[in-house]
């Protein structure tokens, strides 16, 4: 795939670069991280290493922090976070393989909350 570790240093400092600066994301992340970004930062490039490395380098639960975010965000947000992290990895140059895998990544984490985040399950039945 030619994925570094530098790489996905790269992918998150630019990409939340872009969020931080961002009309809808922005203030969504704002609120959820008012100070210090490195912390987080770091989280991420343990998280996208380990999806990528299969490092065991990240035991967090992310889905906690997230639904705390549920009254402020909808499906648009995901939408929105997915074209973004697309032109990140435009911009640092990932290869096509690279920004496949990526991006499956993406999709699969962005569907996944959202089903959590948005679905009943009792709506239909």
């Amino acid at each position: 795939m030619g994925i570094t570790a530098a790489q996905i240093s790269d992918l998150v400092e630019t990409f939340y670069g872009h969020v931080r600066e961002d009309a809808m994301l922005g203030p969504v992340f704002a609120r959820a991280i008012p100070g210090d970004w490195e912390p987080h930062l770091a989280t991420m490039k343990r998280f996208w290493s380990a999806l990528v490395f299969h490092d065991g380098g990240y035991h967090g639960r992310p889905m906690p922090a997230h639904v705390k975010l549920k009254p402020q965000i909808s499906p648009a947000h995901f939408e929105r976070w997915l074209a973004l992290f697309g032109q990140t990895l435009d911009q640092i140059g990932a290869t096509p393989a690279a920004k496949t895998a990526f991006l499956e990544r993406a999709n699969r984490i962005a569907a996944s909350f959202q089903a959590h985040l948005f679905h009943d399950p009792y709506e239909n039945a």
